[in-house]
């Protein structure tokens, strides 16, 4: 139970550390990007056909999709283990419905 416990921490250490090294990561990409559409690496000779409103789509979604991998990091165990139920509680609800019917075929003989 120990050892289980300890796998659980590190493989969430693990990913806390994976985020913590995605935001500096998303910081780069996205000045750099914001540099580039605003001209300063072209004078504008290949940014000025990029729409206004990508550098602002890139770093929303991107930022949107750090926010949720958080959470998911965050709290994410309890999001698992309630999907574990739920999974659990099908798997028995669907070998009930086959002991049901292999019961009512059965009964015929």
């Amino acid at each position: 139970m120990e050892h289980s416990n300890y796998t659980e921490a590190a493989k969430r250490v693990k990913k806390l550390k994976n985020f913590y090294n995605s935001i500096p990561v998303y910081i780069v990409v996205c000045l750099a990007y914001f540099a580039f559409c605003a001209g300063l690496f072209d004078d504008g000779a290949i940014s000025s056909y990029i729409p206004w409103w990508s550098p602002v789509i890139l770093a929303s979604c991107w930022g949107m999709g750090l926010l949720i991998y958080y959470f998911y990091i965050t709290r994410g165990s309890k999001i698992e283990y309630k999907y574990k139920k739920w999974e659990q509680r099908k798997i028995k609800e669907y070998l009930e419905q086959e002991e049901e019917k292999s019961s009512s075929i059965n009964n015929w003989d």
